[in-house]
């Protein structure tokens, strides 16, 4: 048996309030760069939904740069930057330097692919100029009393650089090496970015005082600023961004709109909104590239927004994606559409074999994490740790009007006609119809991690936490139970019948994977072993042939039913741990993990 990923739908930026994102592109403007958790996400701008990242770091990167050669990537991890080879998939790392100890908020190259210049919050420097070979200083970054924002590097002779800072100063600095030469202090509030124009002759910085300046690129004098015109920001500006020709800039703002302004007449050229409520919070526009005919703004929200120059107002085409680790995953009937819910209470539905973008779940939905999902023909349950069982619309993709209170935290959720079981940490059993009313609910004395209803029959399986799985069978409106219990070797993650209930699997806590005959409630398979670690999740194909389970070692295991001892390993599927897989057909499998990815795996089953 073999494997091959065959989609990979990215995770969009992490954001966070009050903070910009500095995005990166390569040298041929098809690609966005970004950091979310440990990954370094590379995303063509085109077709989004093509995207490969990198995995090699330790820990949660914050900024990722091409070099101008497009040959290397830098990015960080805690102060300590790893440039790595963007020819071929292994990745080879370059140099692998700590340039100070704190977090980088920004970094650059030289023209020449030679030098880096990074800056951030550490604790005896906010910022370091180093050769990106042998890591050797080439310089020193200094004049800040605080954390540096920002940094840009001139993409020609003579060499420049400037940066940004939370002492509200823009520095100023000659090389190589690098020099301070001046500090300038027009702004009034914290810089947040500085950017020389791609023919270097200027440099812009913006600030959390919704001021713009423009500054000369060779002599880092001021040469007019941009914000005293009628139409410029009423909120703090996070990013700005140079239009290839270096005629025109964007600034993304605070106040949900991104600007369009002509350098040479300092007026706005256009103006492009993201809220119809002025101040939502999550349509604040914190970051932004502008790479060829590609114009970028990032929101607090993570989605990422597509500017047309000559179509002002709102964007053309919106990219959503989670910022937060997956905890839920479900398909629907026809397996054709994927839904996935993550920890910040987001659920988002994609378009299986399609490139369409994602559809985010809006209408009343969850404020926190989701724990569970589940569908019932065309009808599609969620349950969060908001105390909340929701049902979402299929044909219009939002939350219809069932908003059931469990009165805990639910853990598992399963669907039979017109009924939803529920588990909840209270060590309650509950039933709710489609109504949202309460119509069974039962005290047990243990806490039911799982629950699962036999698609042929209306058997039972609650998986408990105290190494046992509970049997009940339902009646009507109500649970029955049937005194009959199976061991497990530890606490209890999932069970699942398997599509002709005939079986059972059980998996736990501790690595163990068990597969019950559901008549003889004797052990059939026991052999599918080769997790390490706690298993997540498993699911069944839709011919019951094969099976397929996610694990905390990041592992996707694909096993045979027929031959036990046969299995696909995929080997770090997602970095931190694999939350969820299911079937999308008999030769495709979908998972997702703590990375916030859901990625797709084709399979091939050989006798």
């Amino acid at each position: 048996m073999s494997f091959k990923r065959v989609q990979t739908y990215a995770s969009n930026p992490n954001t966070t309030r009050g903070q910009a994102v500095h995005l990166g592109g390569d040298p041929k403007g098809n690609n966005v760069l970004y950091t979310n958790g440990r990954s370094v996400i590379i995303r063509n701008l085109k077709n989004p939904e093509i995207a490969t990242e990198y995995t090699g770091h330790s820990c949660n990167a914050t900024v990722a740069r091409y070099s101008p050669s497009g040959f290397y990537i830098a990015s960080d991890v805690q102060g300590n930057i790893r440039i790595w080879d963007t020819v071929g998939s292994e990745n080879i790392i370059k140099t692998e330097t700590k340039v100070f100890s704190g977090k980088i908020n920004d970094l650059d190259w030289d023209f020449e692919s030679k030098r880096l210049v990074a800056v951030g919050e550490g604790k005896d420097k906010f910022g370091h100029a180093f050769l990106f070979d042998s890591a050797s200083s080439v310089g020193e970054i200094s004049g800040h009393s605080k954390v540096i924002n920002s940094v840009s590097l001139n993409k020609s002779r003579p060499f420049r650089a400037v940066t940004g800072s939370d002492d509200c100063s823009v520095n100023f600095y000659h090389g190589v090496p690098f020099k301070f030469n001046k500090s300038i202090s027009d702004h009034g509030r914290f810089v947040q970015c500085v950017r020389f124009s791609p023919d270097g002759n200027f440099f812009a910085t913006v600030g959390m005082d919704q001021r713009i300046f423009l500054y000369d690129g060779k002599s880092g004098d001021k040469v007019k600023e941009l914000s005293l015109s009628k139409d410029t920001h009423t909120g703090g500006i996070f990013s700005v961004s140079w239009s290839p020709d270096s005629k025109n800039i964007l600034t993304h703002s605070a106040d949900t709109t991104v600007k369009l302004w002509d350098v040479e007449a300092s007026s706005v050229i256009s103006t492009y909104q993201f809220s119809d409520t002025l101040g939502k919070i999550e349509d604040q526009q914190v970051g932004g590239l502008w790479q060829g005919d590609f114009m970028l703004s990032l929101s607090l929200s993570g989605d990422f927004n597509y500017l047309d120059k000559n179509k002002p107002g709102k964007p053309t085409r919106v990219v959503k994606g989670h910022q937060k680790a997956i905890t839920a995953l479900a398909t629907s009937e026809d397996r054709k559409t994927i839904y996935t819910g993550s920890y910040d209470g987001k659920i988002y539905a994609w378009d299986n074999g399609n490139t369409k973008d994602c559809i985010s779940i809006e209408g009343g939905g969850h404020k926190n994490q989701i724990t569970a999902l589940c569908v019932n023909e065309n009808k599609i349950f969620s349950a969060g740790m908001d105390d909340c069982l929701k049902i979402i619309d299929e044909k219009t993709k939002s939350f219809g009007p069932l908003n059931f209170s469990t009165g805990s935290i639910p853990k598992s959720i399963a669907s039979k006609e017109d009924l939803v079981l529920i588990s909840t940490l209270k060590q309650e059993l509950i039933l709710t119809n489609l109504k949202g009313e309460k119509v069974f609910s039962q005290s047990v004395k243990y806490t039911p991690t799982s629950v699962s209803i036999s698609p042929k029959g209306y058997q039972v399986a609650v998986g408990a936490d105290d190494n046992k799985v509970y049997l009940y069978e339902l009646k009507g409106n109500s649970l029955v139970d049937l005194n009959t219990t199976l061991d497990s070797k530890a606490p209890v993650t999932s069970v699942s019948y398997s599509p002709d209930s005939s079986l059972l699997a059980v998996t736990d806590s501790s690595k163990n994977i068990l597969v019950f005959d559901v008549a003889t409630k004797q052990v059939k398979i026991s052999q599918w072993v080769f997790h390490n670690a706690r298993v997540n999740s498993f699911s069944w194909s839709p011919d019951g042939q094969h099976a397929a389970s996610g694990s905390l070692d990041t592992n996707v295991e694909i096993w045979s039913v027929e031959n036990p001892m046969k299995h696909i390993s995929i080997k770090g599927a997602h970095l931190e741990g694999v939350t969820g897989v299911v079937w999308l057909d008999n030769q495709t499998v979908a998972s997702t993990g703590q990375d916030c990815m859901l990625k797709v795996w084709s399979l091939t089953h050989h006798k």
